[in-house]
């Protein structure tokens, strides 16, 4: 039978070796691993040095003199309980646990791992799934074996939502945008349904009131405040007012035709034309105009309210205090080398099928559903050719800006037609809007530091010197100044995160087709397109104007 080396301390936690003074071989690796086994410590952690210093020392033993009683005792393996390591990502969003298997010692319990996490500061978010799928996958672990599973989450803050405003009737504008669907479930262009009117206490626009949103956490526990929605009241335009059984409602206060508002709608009492041409003479009215015919060549139409044309626009001016819709389309001519035949200016939206050798300004969108030609377009909002379904709506020729995107299904043509776009003009007014807020900053800054020289020059002065009321001024208005330039700081941090979440969104989209030939400009960046693209986004990345496939 061979030798016993091996033995389990008192304490059950530790195997030592001993070397006989009277053995007559050393031991090999092998011989103690299988040892291990018959003392039933084959799970515990070994120490390899100690073995082979035990190893050693044995081999020294054997050479010792006869009735030499040296002998060493070597801890060479012990039983170590199963380890936690809890671990949190620097934001603190999540924390994962590593265990490690015992070396026959005792497994991870659920409270282990619930006490590790407290021990961690990690009270937030932890899962009880995670909990049990990391003690059944701990249980199937060899010794020393690692398992790192995530058991806490934290919660990303949900900001609220700025009030809206919805529409319970289209305006002239958006049916255009819409054309009619035929019985047969077809989209007839051409048909664009009966001229909106709406009758005194019917409903126009529904508000949604701004939600507080709900505030998040951190795995350690720390509340991430939600940013509340933005709530914003009614602005009932003429014709219109609020429900006195739902303030949430609007309703019209007389029959007319209806004009949305991008916070209400106003309803208004219009003049009503079969067509504009040399027989009626140029009209100039004061409200809105409807006119369910075409305008002729030479003609011009003004307006303070808003301008809705049944049929075609040619050769025409149209002026409007606010949107102008053209249901067929607006047609010029190039005159003189430069100048266009067609003039459209409104401070609201201008709608139309198409545009084409045609001047338009507006001071919100543009839309157009079938195409724009060789035109000039100044738009404060956006820009947008395509139909509801972007299959078709070119941008070919001419200059076109949009305050903000510019959104089309084709740019360009496959001729190669020079056609220049500029998108976001208004980063100008809006840098402008930084600036003059970070002025108004600075300047308060200076107050605040004149405050606290005051307050300096006041405490130098033996207290029995110092008028009461004096004091009293200057800490007021120093609590003043605190809290003002606190508010600013706070608008301008506002401001910029607003520039910048909008300067990452503003781009030029092609949906279908870029050509050759399209001069395009964001903020100061140009970029000249000297071959097709498919479907692509013009944008600014890393300061740098590109263009991406979408």
């Amino acid at each position: 039978m061979a030798e016993l080396f091996l033995r389990i301390s008192e304490d059950g936690q530790s195997v030592l070796f001993a070397a006989s003074p009277t053995q007559e071989s050393a031991p090999t690796r092998e011989l103690l691993l299988e040892q291990l086994h018959s003392v039933g410590a084959e799970s515990f952690y070994l120490f390899e040095k100690a073995i082979d210093s035990a190893l050693a020392i044995t081999s020294q033993a054997v050479e010792l003199p006869t009735g030499s009683t040296s002998a060493e005792t070597v801890v060479i393996a012990e039983r170590r309980d199963a380890s936690l390591v809890v671990k949190a990502d620097p934001d603190f969003m999540r924390a994962s646990i590593t265990v490690t298997a015992p070396y026959g010692g005792k497994a991870a319990t659920g409270a282990d791992i619930l006490e590790a996490l407290k021990q961690n500061r990690i009270v937030k978010g932890i899962r009880k799934s995670q909990l049990h799928q990391l003690l059944e996958q701990a249980s199937r672990l060899t010794p020393g074996e690692k398992l790192t599973l995530p058991i806490a989450f934290g919660r990303l803050p949900e900001h609220g939502v700025d009030s809206r405003f919805e529409p319970l009737v289209d305006d002239a504008s958006h049916r255009i945008l819409k054309p009619q669907v035929t019985d047969d479930g077809k989209v007839d262009m051409r048909d664009l349904g009966d001229l909106i009117t709406v009758k005194a206490g019917q409903p126009l626009m529904k508000r949604v009131p701004a939600t507080e949103g709900v505030p998040g956490f951190t795995v350690q526990g720390k509340a991430l405040p939600a940013k509340p929605g933005k709530d914003s009241e009614f602005q009932p335009g003429d014709g219109t007012m609020i429900s006195e059984l739902d303030t949430n409602l609007l309703l019209a206060e007389q029959s007319g035709i209806p004009v949305r508002k991008p916070r209400g709608m106003q309803v208004d009492e219009a003049l009503t034309l079969k067509g504009v041409n040399v027989a009626t003479g140029h009209i100039d009215f004061d409200g809105s105009i409807l006119i369910t015919g075409d305008v002729t060549p030479g003609m011009r139409v003004s307006a303070t309210g808003n301008i809705t044309v049944a049929g075609f626009v040619e050769l025409a001016d149209l002026k409007a205090g606010g949107d102008i819709s053209i249901i067929k389309g607006i047609i010029g001519r190039k005159h003189d080398g430069s100048k266009l035949g067609c003039s459209i200016e409104a401070k609201g939206n201008v709608t139309s099928k198409f545009a084409q050798f045609a001047e338009i300004t507006c001071g919100q969108n543009a839309q157009f559903t079938l195409h724009v030609l060789h035109s000039v377009i100044r738009a404060e909002g956006e820009v947008i050719v395509m139909d509801q379904f972007k299959r078709q709506g070119t941008l070919s020729g001419g200059v076109t800006e949009a305050g903000y995107s510019i959104r089309v299904v084709n740019l360009g043509a496959l001729a190669g037609i020079p056609t220049v776009v500029n998108a976001f003009t208004k980063h100008e007014y809006l840098q402008h809007q930084l600036q003059a807020k970070h002025r108004e900053y600075q300047l308060e800054a200076q107050n605040v530091e004149k405050i606290r020289e005051a307050q300096l020059k006041l405490l130098k002065l033996p207290e029995h010197k110092r008028p009461a009321e004096l004091a009293e001024r200057i800490h007021h208005a120093a609590e003043q100044h605190k809290s003002q330039i606190t508010t600013l700081q706070t608008d301008y941090q506002q401001l910029r995160d607003e520039y910048e979440e909008l300067r990452s969104r503003v781009m030029i989209t092609a949906y279908n087709r870029v050509y050759s030939g399209v001069q395009s400009r964001l903020e100061k960046e140009n970029l000249l397109i000297t071959q097709e693209h498919g479907p692509s986004k013009l944008h600014i990345f890393e300061q740098v104007l590109q263009c991406t496939p979408l």
